[in-house]
């Protein structure tokens, strides 16, 4: 899905309008859209937690959007809502003021000048419909007052296309901006939630296709890309009848050592669960398994230093190894011994996809003349793996651009698709397609949830997948399983996350 600007979205919206299509079908659209996304969020909660619904209306298109949302939200739930306008209904205009004037009885409509801490109780689920992309410079009168009060509720807030305040083409907050716990784009991605302050602001992102026609979306934007489930559902089509495991992708997982046993079987099971039909993981011989390997994945003991790390005396059972494989992992729990510079030399050459990760890139980053890029091979650093490899590769430059610059840097010195993890991951590949990620949750901010991401990269790239939509596809869904935990924030494992992997995949598709 391309991400455009305030702009850009405006003029899509009058030119889908002057093809044929009503901006009252598009406000209805967009509001029958955001109910829906709305009912999933809180289906997630405990029900003590969801009580009421109350919706904060603008005077434009907006709040139009939220009256919308409150006219559907009556007919689904059996939640009292109530409407906080800014103005008296009898002053809005065109598709708001038809929308307004269609809200059933039941709703409790009231026109505030101010908000205060008492209109909200525990179990109101906040809906944010007072400003729109157009916001430019500080907020005035009543929005400066109601975003605060909003703020300090610490209730879950809903943005409808965007957090109110914030700047919709870079991202700015000029005085106070809704922070939102789930936003629900309309259309397009605006470019101001993936920049500046809108990722802090925006919370998890869904989107509503109301219906631009895609030819316009084809031409004159941004070759910068955020995928959503109607762009990852393709890829998860129907599975061949005659698909045998061998066809499904045979993997080879190489990690582990002396300190680390974990993290190899942490990136087998991922890619287990996202559907690769043969996993190998070699081990080092001297390690002491702390794990239990579970009875289908085949698991080789390879000679190592004696000291529990691969070596030269790694590499001829290797070799074996990779004659089997459709692609490969290495780095989780590799450690740094010295003895790993031949070793991962030697997989260098290589001429199947590989994922480079975790001790991998730490590797690359001390001793980069060792690592021979090839644009089938993906490196995953973390912020901190990515400033290593960026002053190894002479590319001090970037240390303080945004990601994106980062990210393309990156890639093009080393010739690989690059996935920058973090909020908002970003993955870029050689040829220079950059798409920014629309799914993931704090949850994921653990130790172990990066192996498990490789894994599931490397079942894509196993399964014939270009490296660039491996990675992107990957990503995706390792996010929305983040988002889907029934554990909420704080209390998903790691090893929870992988069983979420086959969850997110059926909620993006049949076939799954």
């Amino acid at each position: 899905m391309k991400i455009v600007t305030a702009s850009q979205m405006r003029d899509l919206d009058l030119r889908t309008i002057a093809a044929g299509t009503p901006g009252s079908i598009l406000m209805e659209r967009a509001g029958s859209g955001a109910a829906t996304h709305i009912l999933d969020f809180i289906s997630r909660l405990d029900p003590v937690q969801v009580r009421r619904f109350v919706l904060l209306a603008g005077k434009g298109n907006n709040g139009g959007d939220a009256y919308v949302c409150a006219r559907l939200l009556r007919q689904m739930t059996p939640h009292k809502i109530t409407v906080y306008s800014v103005c008296e209904l009898s002053s809005l205009q065109g598709d708001a003021d038809r929308n307004a004037g269609k809200l059933p009885d039941g709703i409790e409509v009231i026109v505030k000048k101010q908000l205060a801490p008492a209109d909200f109780h525990p179990g109101d689920i906040i809906i944010d419909g007072m400003l729109g992309t157009g916001i430019n410079g500080k907020l005035k009168p009543p929005y400066d007052q109601w975003i605060p009060v909003v703020n300090q509720t610490c209730l879950p807030v809903i943005s409808l296309d965007i957090p109110s305040g914030l700047n919709g083409d870079d991202g700015s907050v000029a005085s106070a901006a809704i922070k939102a716990d789930m936003t629900v784009i309309i259309g397009l991605p605006k470019t101001g939630l993936t920049i500046g302050a809108g990722p802090e602001l925006c919370g998890i992102l869904r989107l509503v296709d109301i219906g631009i026609l895609p030819d316009l979306t084809a031409k004159d934007l941004d070759d910068v890309d955020m995928p959503f489930n109607a762009d990852i559902a393709p890829r998860l089509g129907r599975i061949a009848p005659q698909v045998h495991k061998n066809s499904r992708g045979r993997l080879l997982i190489a990690g582990g050592s002396g300190k680390y046993c974990g993290a190899p079987f942490l990136c087998a099971a991922a890619a287990a669960r996202t559907g690769a039909g043969y996993i190998r993981l070699a081990l080092p011989r001297s390690v002491d398994i702390h794990v239990a390997p579970w009875p289908s994945l085949v698991l080789n003991r390879l000679a190592d230093d004696k000291m529990g790390s691969f070596s030269d005396e790694s590499i001829p059972a290797m070799g074996e190894l990779l004659n089997r494989s459709d692609a490969m992992v290495i780095g989780p729990g590799l450690g740094n011994a010295r003895s790993l510079v031949k070793f991962m030399n030697y997989i260098s050459t290589c001429k199947l996809p590989i994922v480079f990760d975790a001790d991998a890139l730490n590797m690359i980053a001390e001793v980069p003349e060792l690592y021979l890029g090839k644009d089938s091979n993906i490196l995953t650093p973390h912020p901190g793996e990515m400033k290593r490899l960026l002053s190894a590769f002479s590319l001090d430059e970037y240390q303080d651009q945004d990601r994106t610059n980062q990210a393309r840097a990156l890639a093009d010195a080393t010739d690989s698709t690059i996935v920058l993890k973090g909020h908002r991951t970003i993955v870029c590949s050689p040829d220079g397609r950059l798409s920014i990620n629309s799914t993931g949750t704090p949850a994921l901010a653990k130790a172990g949830t990066g192996d498990s991401l490789s894994g599931m990269i490397d079942t894509f790239a196993a399964q014939g997948f270009d490296p660039f939509e491996a990675a992107e596809t990957a990503v995706y869904i390792h996010g929305l399983a983040g988002e889907l935990s029934p554990y909420g924030m704080r209390g998903l494992r790691p090893e929870d996350l992988i069983d979420l992997i086959p969850v997110a995949m059926k909620h993006i598709s049949p076939f799954a």
